[in-house]
């Protein structure tokens, strides 16, 4: 018996059947009603409660519903209770149906609006329209999100699942034997793939939204396929089943949200779920629309929450559209290789494709992944012009049967794949230049005014954002923002934006941009008030993925009313660090859990701002000065004794060394964790378990040791403390075990797993004022991965320098290890010229210093082979002049000290073309230094052979993630010394 909720008495007498019968057709004519009332205006329901003509009512409904998608779409929507009567009775409209389905294809569809009514509610009329009675071949509620064009999705459509659900395993282990290119894919969530297609969990939608709220996600989704029903049927709470909904969709940044009661729970095991899912792909290649598709794999237990957008992009026909609409704006000198199998398909045409010119296999090889693994398969290759390609699809679409997930769609998928490759090279070779843009408005009377010249105390102005070409009336950046090198499988990118001043906000200002493949962005809107007469310096950092992108400055004088008097100034605007230059690779580059760019103000005060998920804030850094201090001065002097550090980890004077850096590290972890990030907690960010941070330094001394930040609850009494039980378990394993003695008594124990230079990686840029930047910019990262360009070549050849401080002994085992590793030549070197002459000639892919630092401010200097060497504007034949760009360890005493000229010779060097720099943040003294390089290149090259995984499959040999295995091996091995270690440059290198 189906539940009839307040329909009871309205449908009273009929039976199940009918009841469903009638209730389908209630709300599809009062659908009809709202949306054809010009159009059967003389068949209107009319005051008295019949129809003016016979069989109205299911000529209502036929004429009606949309057949775009296919199947006919009929739009459904109860009416108020009060408006029954003005209907037929119940069983002429269940007579009224069932007629309309003697006459209607097969597969009516019905899209259920709620017009604001709880969710709740809709629940017991949605089962009433699931029952075999209507025969619906869908059923889902249409309004729950807004049609806004933003959904992505693409070919091949991922299905995902995140890394600790029951399916994991499975989607892990999955692989096609079809043929390549199949047109979807199963894949278990990572940081590397910034949003797919469908996201799939185990367990309820109460179950999963808390789990994101907790979690979060490490990729977004245009759609969420929650396995266990909801949990909220019954509940007192009616608009609850709508909050869950809306958690999910809000963290996924989805465009719909289905919930299946059957195959989430404990007793259904992963061999029922998985052939459910696998038909689910296989439906969508069939050209089926989404809901058909829900329903065909799933049965009628679904509730589904869709919007327009959603169902129409993820319709395979609207894939053909789209690439054909593509295809026609490519080059027109521009050429596809595609395999006549693909070929054949999309065009269809005889003679056509024999007539195209055939690729040879060893051609494949430039033509991406998808054309290679075509190639290897066996099967010819035909170049085609992007253009003769879409008029062939334009002509043969409607023929298109889509009757094998091998056919249109693997062909469909291949030409996507084809065609972006072409797209990207395009974009490379013809930018379309856009800048970040802003522009201030005040109210003068009813109207807005621009103001061009300064801010008022005071006076409420509006600041608008984007991102856009030149000439349009807004004030620009002198610095092009190279958005045209956004990966082009994305018709939007969503970009986050902070905005801040430290005098006149009290928190930064953050929102989001969406940007489109061409022309300007989104308009992004912020109010302020300036609160005192004072230049203003607010800062714009544009951020992709977590991991920032650019800063901007905008320069103003914020003056008192009426106190505008000389010169007029101007507001103006300059690009102040791009840490990225070619973004082409971004949609496929590692999502990072929070930023920070360290900058001072006006007025030379240091400040942190801080951007995680969709908080923003920003903190004084004056305060931490004396722990900073305090932690180099202490490592220092343990740089002067290592034989009293290295007999073991748990021994010697290990323990009180540890004891103190975790009482100063977790005095860091108060000052800059405790008041701001742990309220991320609450907002889907974990603080102690994220594993990914990345700090942009805009200014040489913005020093901030993250590395030393300890997140257990500090150790009390050193005469009471010693090492946690479990401490080298942690570092072998990268975790601390559930059973951890330490977490259980922290107070009383010390781990090194404790601080975060063990437990996350950290990306660090670092920028110079002002080297010949358009703009005055800050200079910016000039190697990094990007295209092909994805790995460092660190066993070519080799380059090692040292200090006159150091013997040759001490420095022997580790050219000796290099010797046995390296495919060409390891060069010892005996000054800096002779290093310059060998990089000129040899082009080393590694280059490994050991110097000694020497100078102060514009006159540090690196010391080999006793001849110091200034390196400010370092010139780029002393690091890389052609080939592979090296990794540089620039590892020796005093080179990038917390407490003095922080990170200024890395930064020459980078700008000097190295890939990264691995150097320390405190004195290491010179043969504990060798010892520190040699362990620190023993683990990056076993790496690169592929004998270790170094963190993890999720990024796996990526240098960040190897880097930090190195540096807990090294502690194993007891040099203490290792937490000192640190790279500049991209985390995203492959090994």
């Amino acid at each position: 018996m189906i539940d009839r909720d307040r329909l009871a008495a309205w449908g009273l007498g009929l039976d199940d059947d009918d009841f469903a019968r009638a209730c389908a057709a209630l709300g599809a004519l009062n659908a009809a009603q709202r949306r054809l009332r010009r159009r059967v205006s003389a068949q209107r329901v009319s005051a008295g409660g019949s129809f003016a003509r016979p069989r109205a009512a299911e000529w209502s409904i036929a004429q009606a519903a949309d057949r775009r998608d296919g199947a006919p779409l009929v739009a459904w929507e109860l009416p108020a209770l009060q408006r029954l009567p003005a209907f037929p009775a119940a069983l002429e409209l269940a007579q009224a149906w069932q007629r309309y389905l003697d006459d209607a294809p097969w597969g009516t569809r019905l899209a259920v609006y709620g017009r604001g009514r709880d969710w709740q509610a809709l629940l017991p009329l949605l089962r009433v329209l699931q029952q075999p009675a209507v025969s619906a071949a869908a059923v889902f509620v249409a309004d729950a999100f807004a049609a806004d064009g933003r959904v992505d999705w693409a070919l091949p459509f991922r299905l995902c699942v995140l890394a600790d659900d029951p399916l994991a395993n499975a989607f892990g282990a999955f692989r096609a034997h079809w043929r390549e290119p199949w047109p979807y894919r199963f894949m278990r969530a990572d940081r590397a793939v910034p949003r797919v297609e469908v996201m799939v969990f185990s367990g309820s939608l109460r179950a999963v939204a808390a789990r994101l709220l907790a979690r979060g996600a490490p990729c977004r989704a245009a759609f969420a396929l929650v396995l266990g029903g909801t949990d909220v049927e019954g509940g007192q709470d009616g608009g609850q089943l709508e909050r869950l909904v809306r958690v999910v969709a809000d963290v996924l940044a989805a465009e719909g949200v289905a919930c299946v009661r059957a195959l989430g729970t404990a007793g259904v095991d992963v061999e029922q779920r998985m052939p459910a899912l696998v038909r689910l792909g296989d439906e969508l290649t069939h050209n089926l629309p989404l809901d058909i598709a829900l329903r065909q794999a799933f049965g009628a237990d679904v509730l589904a929450f869709l919007n327009r957008d959603l169902i129409r992009l993820s319709h395979l026909a609207s894939a053909a559209d789209r690439l054909a609409g593509r295809l026609k704006a490519a080059p027109a000198q521009a050429s596809l290789a595609l395999s006549e199998r693909t070929l054949a398909q999309l065009i269809g045409t005889p003679g056509v494709v024999e007539a195209l010119e055939q690729v040879r296999p060893s051609q494949a090889r430039g033509l991406g992944r998808v054309a290679q693994a075509v190639a290897s398969a066996g099967e010819n290759l035909r170049s085609v012009a992007p253009r003769a390609l879409a008029r062939g699809i334009d002509a043969s679409r409607e023929r298109y049967r889509y009757v094998r997930e091998s056919d249109e769609a693997s062909s469909l998928t291949e030409a996507v794949a084809a065609l972006a490759a072409v797209e990207a090279v395009q974009a490379a070779e013809q930018p379309e230049t856009r800048y970040v843009q802003h522009g201030f408005w005040r109210r003068e009377g009813e109207d807005l005014v621009e103001e061009h010249e300064c801010l008022r105390v005071g006076e409420q102005v509006l600041l608008r954002l984007r991102i856009g070409p030149p000439g349009e009336g807004w004030q620009t950046a002198s610095e092009a923002f190279p958005a045209h090198e956004l990966p082009p499988r994305r018709r939007r990118h969503r970009l986050q934006v902070v905005f801040h001043e430290p005098l006149q906000l009290d928190a930064p200002l953050t929102g989001v941009l969406w940007l489109p493949r061409s022309g300007p962005s989104s308009v992004l809107e912020f109010v302020l008030t300036p609160r005192m007469a004072a230049a203003f310096e607010g800062r714009i950092s544009v951020l992709h993925r977590g991991r920032v992108l650019q800063t901007v400055l905008i320069h103003a004088q914020v003056v008192e009313q009426g106190g505008l008097t000389g010169p007029r100034p101007a507001i103006t605007q300059q690009v102040e660090a791009r840490v990225r230059e070619h973004w082409s690779d971004l949609g496929s580059r590692r999502r990072f859990d929070a930023s920070f760019v360290l900058n001072h103000t006006h007025g030379a005060r240091p400040l942190l701002t801080g951007i995680a998920g969709r908080r923003a804030w920003a903190t004084d850094l004056s305060g931490i000065q004396e722990p900073v201090d305090a932690i180099n001065r202490l490592l220092s002097e343990v740089a002067y004794s290592v034989a009293d550090y290295s007999a073991g980890l748990t021994t010697g004077d290990n323990l009180a060394l540890f004891f103190r850096l975790a009482r100063l590290g977790g005095d860091l972890y108060s000052a800059l964790v405790i008041d701001h990030l742990q309220a991320l907690n609450s907002g889907g960010m974990d603080v102690d378990e994220a594993t990914h941070i990345q700090i942009v330094s805009t200014r040489a001394d913005a020093v901030v040791p993250f590395e030393f930040i300890y997140q257990y609850v500090p150790p009390d009494d050193e005469g009471d403390v010693r090492f946690c039980p479990d401490a080298l378990e942690a570092l072998a394993a990268g975790a601390c075990p559930g059973h951890c003695a330490g977490q259980q008594d922290p107070r009383r124990h010390v781990c090194p797993m404790g601080f975060w230079g063990l437990r996350k990686v950290i990306e660090r840029h670092v920028f110079n004022p002002a080297l010949g930047r358009p703009g005055d910019a800050e200079v910016l990262v000039q190697a990094e991965p990007a295209g092909d360009r994805l790995r460092l070549q660190l066993d070519r050849s080799a380059l090692v320098g040292y200090s006159a401080e150091l013997r040759q002994e001490e420095v022997g085992p580790l050219i000796r290890l290099l010797e046995g590793r390296m495919q060409g030549a390891v060069r010892e070197v005996k000054d800096w010229d002779e290093w310059r002459a060998a990089v000129g000639g040899e082009h080393p892919t590694l280059l490994v210093a050991f110097p000694h630092n020497t100078g102060d401010k514009q006159d540090v200097a690196l010391e080999i082979g006793g001849k110091p060497f200034k390196t400010l504007r370092l010139p780029r034949e002393y690091v890389h002049i052609d080939g592979p760009y090296p990794l540089v360890l620039l590892l020796g005493c005093d080179v990038a000290s917390t407490a003095q000229q922080y990170a200024s010779h890395i930064r020459y060097f980078r700008q000097a073309g190295a890939a990264a720099v691995v150097s320390t943040i405190a004195t290491v003294f010179g043969p504990h230094a060798v010892k520190v390089g040699e362990k620190i290149l023993d683990g990056l090259l076993a790496a690169a052979a592929g004998r270790d995984e170094g963190g993890g499959a999720e990024g796996s040999r990526c240098l960040g993630e190897v880097l930090r295995a190195v540096k807990r091996q090294a502690l194993l091995d007891s040099l203490p010394m290792a937490l000192c270690v640190v790279a500049f440059g991209d985390a995203d290198w492959r090994l």
